[in-house]
């Protein structure tokens, strides 16, 4: 806020002559008390608005220049990011982890905030569906399970790690990937031989 107020005030505004630049260029009529024929005849003489009472080109870059501190402030939510039943989609991915600890001492599954934080920037970093991520995420913990769960990643960790660099990679964005190319990983060719 203090931006604002500091940004009226180097251009000779009180909130109130913003308040009737914004006004006008919303075509609402004001609402407060206070003497709106002076209010005007100062913007006027500043060159914020036009004889006919019609905003100047300055004053329009200042509104939108206003604005846009409060535009830039908007978050989305989880909810807007991930779907309406993101906390629902979350536990189904967590049911789809082992209930035991990896061999590399840590647990499969993560707590649920830690994973509502790594999907927030899954989906506002890749645009695959819930469905994808399920099949992505069967496929790996298939592979794994084949392996003992050697060197498999836990539920967080799949959706995203951050490198040495401070950059991160999503395991779970490769395997997505290999889901919608209609890849599976597995080889197919593989023999097996029982002993009797």
């Amino acid at each position: 806020m203090e931006e604002i107020f500091n940004k009226l005030i180097k251009q000779s505004l009180t909130p109130n002559q913003f308040y009737l630049l914004w006004c006008k260029q919303n075509s609402i009529v004001p609402s407060f008390n206070t003497n709106y024929s002076v209010e005007l005849m100062r913007l006027k003489n500043g060159g914020w608005l036009h004889e006919d009472e019609t905003i100047t080109s300055q004053s329009l870059i200042l509104i939108q220049e206003i604005e846009s501190y409060f535009k830039n402030s908007k978050k989305k939510t989880s909810k807007a990011v991930m779907g309406e039943h993101f906390m629902t989609n979350i536990e189904a991915y967590l049911e789809l982890f082992p209930k035991f600890k990896l061999p590399s001492g840590k647990y499969a599954r993560s707590d649920k905030k830690n994973l509502e934080g790594n999907f927030r920037w899954f989906f506002e970093s890749h645009s695959y569906s819930w469905e994808t991520v399920f099949d992505a995420t069967k496929l790996y913990l298939d592979q794994y399970e084949r392996q003992g769960y050697k060197y498999m990643r836990t539920s967080q960790y799949f959706i995203r790690k951050q490198n040495a660099d401070k950059t991160y990679d999503s395991e779970l964005a490769n395997y997505c990937d290999m889901i919608t190319n209609g890849e599976t990983g597995i080889d197919d060719k593989h023999f097996s031989e029982k002993v009797f």
